[in-house]
C-alpha cells in the first residue's frame, strides 16, 4: 500500500539560508525604557531567559519517596 504526503506551501517566503534572514530592528525606545526599569527593578522582561522558570520546570512534578 502507497502512502503520500501532501506538501504545504507557506504563505510567506522559506528561509533558505543565512544570508535571507531579516535584520532585527531595534527595540521601541518606550520598550527599551521599560525593559530597563524591570531589569532594574528584578523582574521578568520579555524575550529574556527566565531563570526562576528554568528552575521550576527542571524539578519532577511527582515527590519522592
Amino acid at each position: 500500500m502507497a502512502t503520500t504526503t501532501m506538501r504545504l506551501t507557506p504563505a510567506v517566503s522559506v528561509q533558505r539560508n543565512a544570508s535571507e534572514t531579516v535584520p532585527r530592528r531595534a527595540p521601541e525606545p518606550i520598550y527599551a525604557e521599560l525593559a530597563q526599569q524591570w531589569q532594574t527593578d528584578g523582574r521578568f522582561v520579555p524575550g529574556q531567559d527566565d531563570e526562576e522558570w528554568t528552575i521550576l520546570a527542571r524539578q519532577s512534578p511527582w515527590p519522592t519517596r
